[in-house]
C-alpha cells in the first residue's frame, strides 16, 4: 500500500513493511485484550488484599495499646488472622486467571475479615465500642472494589448484619447510636459505590478509545493487533481472510477538495464497509487512506465475494484497490496475510495505474472534473 503521509496512530506504533510486523513505539505488539483483563483482576485483588491486611494491622496496634483491656488475647488472634488472610490473599492475587476464583478468594478473605471484626467488636464491649469502625471501613472497601451492584448489595447486607448480629448480642447500645451507625455505612456504600461504577466507565472507554481510530471509529493498529490474537488465538483453520484496501486517489481528494472532504470520504468508505461485513468481522485504519478487513472463519471464495461487494459499495465514493489473502494457504499470522494481500493490492493498483499518479494541478489527471463522483461533497 502506498502511503500519503503521517497517520495519527504513527505515534503509538507504526507497519514495517520490510518485516510486515504491526508494532508499538517499543517495537512490541499490544497486549491482547485477555491479559488485559488478567492483569487488572490481579491488580484489584493485591489491592483489596492490601486493605484487609491495613486495617487488621491498626486493629492489632489498638489491641497492644489497651492491653489492660479484657480479652484482649482473644481480639488479637483474630485480628492476627484476619491479616494472614490478607497475606494470603497478597500471594493468591498473582495466580488469578479466572473472574470466578478472583470472587472465590475475595469472599472467602471477606467471611473472615467479618468473623474478626464482628469477635473483635464483641470481646471490646459491643456496637458502640470502638473497634466496630472495622464494620465502616468493611463497608467502604466492599462499595469501592466490588464492580457488580447486585454484589454490593449483598455484600452490604451480610456487613449490616453482621453489625446488628453484634448489637443485639453485646452490650446495650441506645437505639439512636446503632441506627446513626447502620446509616452512616449504608450511604458510605452507596456513594463509594457509586463513585466506583463512573471510574469504571471511564476506565472502560479509555479502553476503547486506545483501540479505535478516532476519526472512523475503526479499528486502529493496536485494536488490530488485539483483534487478530483472538482471532489467531487457537491457530489458522480454514480462514481467517484479510483484505487490504487503498483508496487510489486520496491524496487527490486532499488537495483540490480540502482535508475536510477527505475526512468525510474516510467517514463514509468505513461505514459502506461495514454494511458488508458480518458482525464478528473488524475494519482497521492503519494509515491515512489504508485499511484492513479482517473476515473471521472465511475461506477464499468468501473473500473474494466480499471483496467484490466491498468494491461496489465504494464505487460511489471512490475507486479503492483490495488486495486478499486467505489462512492457512497464504500464511498462519496476521503479518503474514498483510504481506500477501499488501502485494496483491499492488499489482492491482499498478495495473490501474501503470504510470505514477500526475501532479495535483495536472487537468488530465484521473480526478480532473470528476469531483462529483468522490461522493464527498
Amino acid at each position: 500500500m502506498h502511503r500519503r503521509g503521517p497517520h495519527p496512530d504513527d505515534r503509538a506504533g507504526h507497519f514495517d513493511r520490510s518485516s510486515s510486523h504491526v508494532t508499538g513505539s517499543h517495537g512490541q505488539v499490544a497486549v491482547s485484550a485477555v491479559d488485559k483483563r488478567v492483569n487488572e483482576r490481579r491488580r484489584r485483588m493485591v489491592f483489596s488484599s492490601a486493605l484487609h491486611v491495613l486495617p487488621h494491622g491498626i486493629a492489632i496496634i489498638y489491641c497492644l495499646m489497651t492491653l489492660h483491656e479484657p480479652h484482649r488475647s482473644l481480639m488479637l488472634t483474630g485480628y492476627g488472622c484476619g491479616m494472614a488472610a490478607g497475606i494470603a490473599g497478597l500471594w493468591a492475587a498473582k495466580r488469578v486467571t479466572t473472574k470466578a476464583s478472583g470472587y472465590r478468594i475475595s469472599f472467602t478473605i471477606l467471611s473472615i475479615t467479618l468473623v474478626a471484626i464482628a469477635l473483635g467488636a464483641y470481646w471490646d464491649g459491643g456496637a458502640a465500642s470502638p473497634a466496630a469502625l472495622g464494620f465502616v471501613t468493611t463497608s467502604v472497601f466492599v462499595a469501592s472494589y466490588t464492580p457488580d451492584v447486585r454484589l454490593v448489595v449483598g455484600l452490604t447486607t451480610l456487613t449490616v448484619g453482621a453489625y446488628l448480629t453484634v448489637s443485639a448480642t453485646g452490650r446495650p447500645v441506645p437505639p439512636g447510636h446503632v441506627f446513626l451507625y447502620v446509616a452512616a455505612m449504608v450511604i458510605l456504600t452507596a456513594v463509594c459505590s457509586a463513585q466506583a461504577q463512573i471510574l469504571a466507565r471511564q476506565r472502560s472507554q479509555l479502553r476503547s478509545l486506545a483501540a479505535v481510530d478516532p476519526l472512523t471509529g475503526a479499528l486502529n493498529r493496536r485494536g488490530l493487533a488485539e483483534f487478530a490474537k483472538h482471532v489467531f488465538r487457537d491457530g489458522c483453520r480454514l480462514g481467517p481472510s484479510l483484505l487490504c484496501l487503498d483508496l487510489d486517489d486520496f491524496k487527490l481528494v486532499n488537495d483540490r477538495l480540502g482535508h475536510a472532504a477527505g475526512d468525510r470520504l474516510l467517514q463514509r468508505t468505513v461505514v459502506a464497509t461495514r454494511a458488508v461485513l458480518r458482525a464478528e468481522d473488524a475494519i482497521a485504519r492503519v494509515g491515512g487512506d489504508e485499511f484492513v478487513v479482517v473476515l473471521v472463519d472465511a475461506d477464499e471464495g468468501t473473500a473474494r465475494t466480499v471483496l467484490t461487494r466491498i468494491d461496489a459499495a465504494l464505487r460511489p465514493l471512490a475507486r479503492v484497490s483490495i488486495g486478499s489473502a486467505t489462512a492457512p494457504h497464504d500464511g498462519h499470522t496476521l503479518e503474514a496475510l498483510m504481506q500477501v494481500a499488501d502485494q496483491r493490492l499492488y499489482r492491482v493498483k499498478q495495473e490501474r495505474h501503470p504510470v505514477a499518479d500526475p501532479p495535483p494541478g495536472d487537468r488530465h489527471g484521473p480526478l480532473a472534473g470528476r469531483s462529483d463522483t468522490l461522493g464527498v461533497p
